[in-house]
């Protein structure tokens, strides 16, 4: 006895070390790194390398290769000297910026910048399936609730049903006290069974999330989400986004002011063909030239105030954006906390009622034993009892998803 009271020890440790525990903040850390969009991210960043490469490249000498044959119908000829009808030019360019007012140097930053918005912008679409999996992990827990309430429910009218048994064959109760009971067991299994597909459904989508096999034994804990900090502030990825755009507009006014500037540049030419500079000597020959260039672009002067202006509104509309989020933020948060406050004084409250109708269905269930109440005055009774437990179960998984709506609208989850 003492052998098989140990195995079965065994086993049972066993059995319930292999179950999964995961937590609501662990499941949307899983959803993330799993979701799609997050490889976009890498993209991005590689990109951004890609593009400041190709930027700093800008300050390496430009070289360029050239090649031209020519035959003219036509040449000139004056005393004595004709020219050939065919021209050949072979060279090499070489350019080198000196100044260029700092273009390069803000393109680089922009560029940077650019890069960073769009990381930003898609944590902002990431962060929004964290409402997607907080919907499913609840709804997990409130079906599992159900179900087990359900369940105990049918245990009791089989219970009773064994005691009316005894009763009909000694007279002491009518069958359809029996039937009433069989027909209330077999609505709520049927009760059973949709809340047991529906659950399998979920179990299915939230694995889609994170990746993981989720079923009846995998433990889905509330402990560790059920704080909230009202003093902590707000912390979403669109208020990053708000600042990193009014900073991306700030610096695309710097990189266009400095195009305004002028350019100062040299340069090189090795050529070989004919003819050249000196169009006497029509012999194939090297020769080249040098040049110091100075440019600068006055008409882009003229729309520079139109542009800053431009620059000036959309930052203002960003700042009206953000004005407008914060708003509607708090006034979700304002909700939100209104939520959690009733949903835990109605936890205190719901101790109470089971409490009580727990009493109510002790009395209900003597009452039919001695034939005072009918089966279905002790259904009634036996139901409120149900729907109480059901409803303080209910109402603590309410609180846990209030409170990871709170803390998901803060942006303050682990994410």
């Amino acid at each position: 006895m003492i052998r098989i009271t140990v195995i079965l020890f065994i086993i049972t440790r066993t059995c319930f070390g292999q179950n999964e525990t995961l937590t609501l903040d662990s499941c949307i850390q899983m959803a993330k790194n799993n979701y799609p969009l997050i490889k976009q991210n890498n993209l991005i960043a590689e990109n951004q390398k890609n593009d400041l490469k190709i930027d700093k490249s800008e300050y390496l000498p430009k070289l360029s290769f050239n090649s031209k044959a020519s035959y003219q119908s036509e040449v000139i000829s004056f005393q004595g000297l004709t020219f050939p009808s065919d021209n050949y030019l072979t060279g090499i360019s070489l350019e080198q910026t000196l100044y260029d007012g700092g273009v390069i140097k803000q393109r680089l930053k922009l560029d940077k910048l650019t890069g960073d918005n769009q990381i930003l912008e898609n944590q902002v679409e990431l962060y929004k399936i964290i409402d997607r999996v907080n919907e499913l992990y609840s709804n997990i827990l409130l079906t599992r609730e159900s179900i087990k309430a359900l369940n105990i429910y049918i245990d009791d009218i089989e219970n009773k049903t064994k005691t009316n048994i005894s009763a009909v064959k000694n007279g002491l109760a009518l069958q359809s006290s029996l039937d009433e009971l069989d027909a209330e067991k077999l609505k709520t299994e049927q009760s059973v069974v949709d809340e047991s597909e529906n659950l399998t459904a979920l179990y299915l989508n939230l694995g889609k999330f994170i990746n993981k096999t989720i079923n009846d034994n995998t433990i889905l804990t509330i402990e560790n989400s059920l704080n909230i900090s009202e003093a902590e502030e707000i912390k979403r990825p669109e208020l990053k986004l708000f600042d990193a755009q009014k900073l991306l507009l700030q610096q695309t006014r710097e990189y266009y002011s400095k195009t305004d500037y002028p350019k100062l540049s040299i340069g090189a030419e090795g050529n070989y063909g004919r003819p050249g500079p000196n169009f006497l000597n029509q012999n194939q020959r090297f020769f080249g030239s040098a040049n110091i260039n100075l440019k600068w672009n006055i008409s882009s002067l003229y729309n520079r105030n139109n542009e800053d202006q431009k620059l000036n509104i959309n930052t203002q509309k960003i700042d009206v954006q953000r004005e407008v989020f914060e708003f509607n933020l708090k006034n979700t948060l304002t909700t939100q906390l209104a939520k959690i406050k009733s949903l835990r004084t109605n936890i205190q409250k719901d101790k109470l009622i089971v409490d009580k109708r727990h009493s109510i269905t002790s009395t209900a269930s003597n009452q039919l034993e001695n034939g005072s109440i009918t089966t279905t005055d002790y259904l009634i009774q036996l139901n409120a009892e149900m729907q109480a437990v059901l409803n303080e179960k209910l109402h603590e998984i309410k609180l846990m998803n209030a409170i990871a709506n709170y803390n998901t609208t803060k942006g303050i989850r682990n994410f």
